[in-house]
Order: C-alpha cells, then structure tokens, then sequence
C-alpha cells in the first residue's frame, strides 16, 4: 500500500477592494456527480506519486532526510469551504494536512543536493522536474505568489 497525496488550490481575494478584508477561494473546478456522494474536483492540478516530493513538501515519507519546505501546518484557519468539506469528508483516510504559498515553493532552494542509494548526487529540481517545470508555473499563471496556495494532504 503506497500514499497519495490530495492537492487542492486556493486563491486570495479582496472583498470590495478593501486589502484588510480578504478570502481565499477555491480555484479547482468542482463538479456535483452522484457517484462523488456530492462535490468533486473534475481535475486536480497535481496527483503524481512521488515520495521525494512528499518529503519536500512535508517531511512524509522522508527516508532522505530531505530538508522539507515546511513541517505539516495543519489546514489553514480560512480554508475555502469546499476544501474544508473535502477534509471532513476524508476525515480518518487523509493525515498529514498542510498547505504552502506559491511564494514558498518560489524560495525552496531546488538546487541543493541529494544522495541516491548508488551514491550518485542529484539537484532535487532533477528528481520532481513535472512539478517545478509545470505545477509550479502554473500557479504563477493564478495569481501573484503570496495570493496562491495549496492546501494539501496525504492517504495511505
């Protein structure tokens, strides 16, 4: 049995213009199917398996002893609603929630180095390329990076 991880995005946005009244929003497209027992994500921005970046993102599964971006956060206080239902909804089967800014994956340092098992050493950027060449430009396609986050969390 292997873990997976559930990636939703969220969005800042001001309420009337006013940059003291913010709420972050949901930008995954949700779909109402029977068969989802309610809503569902028609697609997710990111779903591949990949326990290096599992370390990376939250320390899970970090035989590496990989320096992760942060520890586990929890899900946000201001989670968007249908996030939050989602978590209820996979209460026991999800653990390990957190969730981290388009700003903090911008900073990771990508470049730092990793050993493999046959002592070869690679940049951890060679090792997720999909998720730094392709998830993380298209969040910055959202928004500005402190406005996007992913809220996430992981399945055995």
């Amino acid at each position: 049995m292997g873990t997976d991880i559930h990636v939703y995005i969220e969005q800042k946005i001001y309420k009337n213009d006013n940059p003291l009244m913010t709420e972050w929003i949901s930008v995954d497209e949700w779909i109402h199917a029977s068969y989802f027992v309610g809503m569902g994500v028609r697609e997710h921005f990111w779903t591949d398996r990949n326990y290096l970046l599992f370390a990376i993102l939250a320390d899970e599964r970090n035989e590496y002893n990989i320096h992760p971006i942060s520890l586990p956060k929890g899900l946000p206080d201001d989670v968007s609603p249908e996030v939050k239902n989602q978590s209820d909804k996979e209460n026991e089967d999800a653990h390990t929630r957190s969730w981290l800014t388009l700003k903090e994956l911008l900073e990771y340092d990508w470049q730092q180095k990793i050993e493999d098992d046959n002592n070869e050493i690679f940049p951890l950027e060679a090792l997720v390329i999909p998720f730094v060449n392709e998830f993380i430009p298209r969040l910055s396609e959202i928004d500005e990076p402190e406005n996007v986050r992913m809220v996430f969390w992981f399945d055995n």
